[in-house]
Protein backbone atom coordinates (compact mmCIF):
# COMPACT_ATOMS: atom_id res chain seq x y z
CA UNK A 1 0.00 0.00 0.00
CA UNK A 2 1.15 3.54 -0.80
CA UNK A 3 0.29 6.36 1.63
CA UNK A 4 0.03 9.84 0.12
CA UNK A 5 0.16 13.12 2.03
CA UNK A 6 0.76 16.70 1.00
CA UNK A 7 0.82 20.30 2.12
CA UNK A 8 1.77 19.71 5.76
CA UNK A 9 3.14 23.26 6.18
CA UNK A 10 4.89 22.47 9.47
CA UNK A 11 5.76 24.51 11.56
CA UNK A 12 4.43 27.74 10.03
CA UNK A 13 0.76 26.81 9.60
CA UNK A 14 0.41 23.57 11.58
CA UNK A 15 2.10 21.85 14.51
CA UNK A 16 2.10 18.23 13.34
CA UNK A 17 0.59 15.56 11.14
CA UNK A 18 -2.29 13.87 13.03
CA UNK A 19 -1.12 10.80 14.97
CA UNK A 20 -3.89 8.72 13.38
CA UNK A 21 -2.33 9.37 9.97
CA UNK A 22 1.02 8.10 11.24
CA UNK A 23 -0.66 4.72 11.79
CA UNK A 24 -1.44 4.60 8.04
CA UNK A 25 2.08 5.77 7.15
CA UNK A 26 3.54 2.94 9.26
CA UNK A 27 1.46 0.38 7.35
CA UNK A 28 2.57 1.67 3.94
CA UNK A 29 5.39 0.21 1.85
CA UNK A 30 5.98 3.73 0.45
CA UNK A 31 4.94 7.19 1.58
CA UNK A 32 4.62 9.97 -0.97
CA UNK A 33 4.65 13.60 0.18
CA UNK A 34 3.58 15.96 -2.63
CA UNK A 35 5.42 18.99 -1.28
CA UNK A 36 5.15 21.92 1.10
CA UNK A 37 6.91 20.32 4.04
CA UNK A 38 8.23 23.85 4.76
CA UNK A 39 11.45 22.79 6.47
CA UNK A 40 14.21 20.35 5.64
CA UNK A 41 14.10 19.21 9.27
CA UNK A 42 10.46 18.03 8.90
CA UNK A 43 11.33 16.28 5.63
CA UNK A 44 14.31 14.52 7.24
CA UNK A 45 12.21 13.42 10.26
CA UNK A 46 9.64 11.81 7.96
CA UNK A 47 12.44 10.07 6.03
CA UNK A 48 13.85 8.69 9.28
CA UNK A 49 10.53 6.96 10.03
CA UNK A 50 9.18 6.01 6.59
CA UNK A 51 10.24 5.18 3.03
CA UNK A 52 9.43 8.70 1.76
CA UNK A 53 9.32 9.94 -1.80
CA UNK A 54 9.16 13.72 -1.49
CA UNK A 55 8.91 16.51 -4.03
CA UNK A 56 9.51 20.23 -3.79
CA UNK A 57 6.56 22.50 -3.07
CA UNK A 58 6.47 26.26 -3.47
CA UNK A 59 7.06 26.66 0.30
CA UNK A 60 10.06 24.32 0.39
CA UNK A 61 13.27 26.35 0.36
CA UNK A 62 15.68 23.44 0.47
CA UNK A 63 17.00 20.99 -2.11
CA UNK A 64 14.36 18.56 -3.39
CA UNK A 65 13.44 17.30 -6.85
CA UNK A 66 10.42 18.95 -8.51
CA UNK A 67 9.07 15.52 -9.49
CA UNK A 68 9.72 11.86 -8.80
CA UNK A 69 8.53 8.64 -10.38
CA UNK A 70 8.41 4.99 -9.34
CA UNK A 71 6.56 1.75 -10.14
CA UNK A 72 4.55 -0.62 -7.98
CA UNK A 73 3.12 -3.88 -9.35
CA UNK A 74 3.52 -2.70 -12.93
CA UNK A 75 1.78 0.65 -12.39
CA UNK A 76 3.86 3.76 -13.09
CA UNK A 77 3.40 6.56 -10.53
CA UNK A 78 4.64 10.13 -10.45
CA UNK A 79 4.66 12.79 -7.75
CA UNK A 80 4.58 16.53 -8.39
CA UNK A 81 3.48 19.45 -6.22
CA UNK A 82 1.64 21.50 -8.81
CA UNK A 83 2.90 25.00 -8.01
CA UNK A 84 2.86 27.34 -10.97
CA UNK A 85 -0.17 25.71 -12.58
CA UNK A 86 -2.90 28.22 -13.34
CA UNK A 87 -5.58 27.72 -12.35
CA UNK A 88 -4.48 25.55 -9.44
CA UNK A 89 -5.07 21.86 -10.13
CA UNK A 90 -5.70 22.42 -13.88
CA UNK A 91 -6.23 18.91 -15.22
CA UNK A 92 -4.84 19.40 -18.76
CA UNK A 93 -1.58 20.77 -17.33
CA UNK A 94 -1.35 17.94 -14.80
CA UNK A 95 -1.93 15.45 -17.65
CA UNK A 96 0.97 17.06 -19.55
CA UNK A 97 3.14 16.56 -16.46
CA UNK A 98 2.08 12.89 -16.25
CA UNK A 99 2.91 12.46 -19.95
CA UNK A 100 6.31 14.13 -19.53
CA UNK A 101 7.08 11.81 -16.61
CA UNK A 102 5.65 8.85 -18.57
CA UNK A 103 3.42 7.73 -15.69
CA UNK A 104 -0.11 6.33 -15.46
CA UNK A 105 -0.93 7.99 -12.14
CA UNK A 106 0.11 11.44 -10.94
CA UNK A 107 0.00 12.32 -7.24
CA UNK A 108 -0.14 16.07 -6.75
CA UNK A 109 -0.86 18.70 -4.11
CA UNK A 110 -0.83 22.50 -3.88
CA UNK A 111 -4.62 22.99 -3.98
CA UNK A 112 -5.18 21.52 -0.48
CA UNK A 113 -8.29 19.92 -2.06
CA UNK A 114 -8.58 16.16 -2.09
CA UNK A 115 -9.45 14.71 -5.47
CA UNK A 116 -9.70 11.47 -7.40
CA UNK A 117 -9.94 12.24 -11.12
CA UNK A 118 -9.34 10.67 -14.50
CA UNK A 119 -8.53 13.00 -17.39
CA UNK A 120 -7.36 12.08 -20.88
CA UNK A 121 -6.40 8.57 -19.78
CA UNK A 122 -4.33 9.68 -16.77
CA UNK A 123 -5.28 9.22 -13.12
CA UNK A 124 -4.83 12.40 -11.04
CA UNK A 125 -4.82 11.94 -7.27
CA UNK A 126 -4.60 14.72 -4.68
CA UNK A 127 -4.70 13.78 -0.97
CA UNK A 128 -5.52 17.33 0.21
CA UNK A 129 -3.64 18.83 3.15
CA UNK A 130 -2.59 16.28 5.79
CA UNK A 131 -2.84 18.99 8.45
CA UNK A 132 -5.98 20.64 7.07
CA UNK A 133 -4.41 24.07 6.76
CA UNK A 134 -5.65 26.65 4.30
CA UNK A 135 -3.58 28.47 1.77
CA UNK A 136 -3.83 30.10 -1.63
CA UNK A 137 -7.41 29.59 -2.73
CA UNK A 138 -8.19 27.00 -0.05
CA UNK A 139 -9.71 27.48 3.39
CA UNK A 140 -8.90 25.43 6.49
CA UNK A 141 -10.52 21.97 6.32
CA UNK A 142 -10.37 18.61 7.98
CA UNK A 143 -6.91 17.05 7.64
CA UNK A 144 -6.86 14.42 4.90
CA UNK A 145 -4.61 11.78 3.36
CA UNK A 146 -4.90 9.02 0.78
CA UNK A 147 -3.93 5.38 0.40
CA UNK A 148 -3.55 3.47 -2.87
CA UNK A 149 -3.29 -0.26 -3.38
CA UNK A 150 -1.99 -1.05 -6.86
CA UNK A 151 -2.21 -4.17 -8.97
CA UNK A 152 -1.86 -4.79 -12.70
CA UNK A 153 -5.66 -4.69 -12.93
CA UNK A 154 -6.25 -1.43 -11.13
CA UNK A 155 -6.13 0.81 -8.11
CA UNK A 156 -8.02 0.83 -4.85
CA UNK A 157 -8.03 4.45 -3.65
CA UNK A 158 -9.20 5.70 -0.25
CA UNK A 159 -9.28 9.23 1.13
CA UNK A 160 -9.19 9.49 4.92
CA UNK A 161 -10.34 12.59 6.80
CA UNK A 162 -9.91 13.46 10.45
CA UNK A 163 -12.96 15.30 11.75
CA UNK A 164 -11.69 18.38 13.61
CA UNK A 165 -14.53 18.27 16.14
CA UNK A 166 -14.85 14.56 16.96
CA UNK A 167 -11.27 13.54 16.19
CA UNK A 168 -12.62 10.51 14.33
CA UNK A 169 -10.98 9.22 11.15
CA UNK A 170 -13.41 8.39 8.36
CA UNK A 171 -13.08 7.19 4.79
CA UNK A 172 -14.57 10.16 2.94
CA UNK A 173 -14.16 8.65 -0.52
CA UNK A 174 -13.32 5.19 -1.81
CA UNK A 175 -13.07 4.03 -5.39
CA UNK A 176 -11.65 1.29 -7.55
CA UNK A 177 -10.08 2.39 -10.84
CA UNK A 178 -9.72 -0.13 -13.66
CA UNK A 179 -6.41 0.32 -15.49
CA UNK A 180 -7.24 -2.00 -18.40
Amino acid sequence: MIAIISDSHIPKRAEKIPEEFHEKLEQASKTVHCGDFETQEKYEKLKEKYDVIGVKGNCDFFDLEASQKFSVNGVKFGAYHGAGITPRGHHPTLVQTAETLDVDVLFHGHTHQQEIAEHEGKILLNPGSCTGVGGGSSREKNPSMMTVKASEKGLEVKIFEKDRKSGEIEVSEETVIDLN
